[in-house]
Formats: C-alpha cells, sequence, structure tokens
C-alpha cells in the first residue's frame, strides 16, 4: 500500500515538475514521500528484502524527480546530494533514533506508558570461578 500510494504521488509530482524549483521538489518529496515511508518504520523493521526493494525503488524515483532525471541514470551519487539515506538505512536510523527518544524521555508519553525497559539482574552475569 505504501508503494502504491507514493508512485502515485509521485505521478501526479511529476504533472508540476516542470514549474516547481529543485528545493521546492525537495521539500515536496520529503513532505509527501519520506513522511509516509517514516511513518510506518517501526512497522518496516524486518520487512523482506522484495518489499525493501520495491520502497527503494519509490525512493530512487523520488530522487529522479528531483533532478528531473529519467531511469537511465543511476541514482546513488543523486542520493547522496540531497543527503537521503537509502531506505534499509533509513529504517534502522528511525527505529534507532525512537530507542534513544524513548530512553531518554523525549518520546510522547503514550508511548513511554506501553515500553518496559528490561534490566538485567546482576548475579545473573557475575561468573564464578571454580
Amino acid at each position: 500500500k505504501i508503494v502504491q500510494s507514493c508512485n502515485l504521488q509521485l505521478v501526479n509530482m511529476w504533472r508540476v515538475a516542470g514549474k516547481l524549483t529543485r528545493h521546492l521538489k525537495m521539500k515536496l518529496v520529503s513532505t509527501v514521500i519520506h513522511s509516509r515511508i517514516d511513518f510506518y518504520s517501526a512497522l518496516l523493521n524486518g520487512i523482506s528484502v522484495k518489499d525493501r526493494q520495491r520502497l527503494q525503488k519509490v525512493q530512487n524515483s523520488a530522487t529522479r524527480f528531483i533532478f528531473g532525471q529519467r531511469r537511465r541514470r543511476g541514482v546513488t551519487e543523486l542520493r547522496k546530494r540531497v543527503h537521503f539515506l537509502p531506505i534499509k538505512e533509513r529504517i534502522d536510523f528511525k527505529m534507532c533514533l525512537l530507542v534513544y527518544k524513548s530512553f531518554n524521555g523525549l518520546c510522547p508519553e503514550f508511548f513511554l506508558k506501553i515500553l518496559h525497559l528490561r534490566v538485567p539482574k546482576m548475579n545473573s552475569m557475575i561468573l564464578k570461578d571454580d
């Protein structure tokens, strides 16, 4: 569903691409495409390689949209120029950020209520010399 909705949005964005600056295109991609991916990042953690590749294709298409490029050109260098992480790294980063925020009390309160910090018992970690 995420891939389908993002692709539909990209088709619509290409219709107005000629009237937008690169800066506006970046904001549009960030607002429409990356916000959807980021919203579901906790659910996307651990998705199959095939699904991750499909999301990566969406991000590649969004990068091409920003630069006005068509399919034949590689996007790795273009993605680096706009500072987009690949999908796998983006999902991992969002998960790490969520964990960091939860440990430091920076996440929403409803999230803190469902989290339970598990601290191992010290005596189970002590090794005995025999």
